[in-house]
């Protein structure tokens, strides 16, 4: 590889993921991977569309590029995030990476990268410098105490970039906060079922007789329902609480029923007060 290649494929990590990993990122892929240093990310997904693997991709030029870099992973349970960092580990084995130590929670290469899967607790997350990328999987599903934990990571690194990857799951979790706050500076990109282009027809609509149209919508077009906790949905609650007024008067129909009070005499007019002595 000439060193003009290399300086091309340090610059840019989607054509490094085309020209060295072998793989075709899609469009949404592409765009994550060339966030800029320092970038915060939510991506607003449905399931298999690739945001593990996306991750994957994303540590693993980090760390061949950035040596002694730190990335982590969070998921809602640690062996999501040591699943997460096998796939990173697949990328560096198939790039040709020298991997220094490697096991289930964590992988380091000769250069001093390492990518570390975090618990679900915020518990012993906290004391980590990190360089390279926060990754937060399943973001609607953590606590927001363990966000508030990884989020000062990179308070001494602003150059690492901090990423949020989720399906919806409802208006009041971490990353709809996130999503849906008009926050400029966070970069948002949509993988719906509707614009990812991974689902045919057929295969939507037999999910959507399976899950229901609530889970379906939460689970495949990134719409969440209502509190997570409460039987009742958002567009149910929108609906309870409009007026709605008549536009015209109801007619007799639509009132109470007349009822006429009989007129009779009254019992007590003739009724007398005997006094005894």
């Amino acid at each position: 590889m000439s060193k003009l290649l290399d300086v091309a494929y340090q610059i840019d990590p989607a054509r490094w993921a085309k020209d060295v990993v072998g793989v075709k990122p899609a469009d949404w892929q592409e765009k994550f991977l060339r966030a800029p240093r320092g970038a915060s990310i939510a991506v607003l997904t449905a399931r298999q569309v690739g945001k593990t693997t996306v991750a994957g991709w994303a540590i693993a030029h980090s760390m061949l590029y950035q040596p002694r870099s730190l990335s982590v992973i969070a998921c809602p349970a640690q062996r999501q995030s040591a699943e997460a960092v096998r796939r990173v580990k697949e990328t560096l084995l198939a790039v040709g990476a020298e991997l220094k130590t490697d096991n289930v929670y964590g992988v380091e290469l000769e250069n001093g990268s390492r990518v570390m899967a975090l618990p679900g607790s915020d518990d012993s997350v906290r004391g980590l410098t990190v360089g390279g990328w926060i990754i937060a999987d399943e973001a609607a599903r953590l606590t927001e105490d363990l966000i508030a934990a990884v989020r000062p990571m990179r308070a001494r690194k602003p150059e690492a970039r901090f990423a949020m990857l989720s399906t919806a799951w409802s208006r009041t979790d971490p990353f709809w906060t996130v999503w849906s706050n008009g926050d400029e500076s966070w970069l948002r990109l949509k993988a719906t079922a509707d614009v990812c282009g991974l689902y045919t027809e057929e295969q939507l609509a037999q999910e959507r007789r399976a899950l229901g149209e609530i889970r379906f919508n939460r689970e495949f077009l990134g719409i969440p329902g209502g509190g997570g906790v409460s039987p009742f949905d958002w567009d149910l609650y929108q609906r309870a609480i409009q007026v709605h007024a008549p536009q015209m008067p109801g007619g007799p129909a639509f009132q109470p029923p007349q009822q006429a009070v009989a007129q009779g005499q009254n019992p007590f007019q003739s009724f007398r007060v005997r006094v005894f002595q």
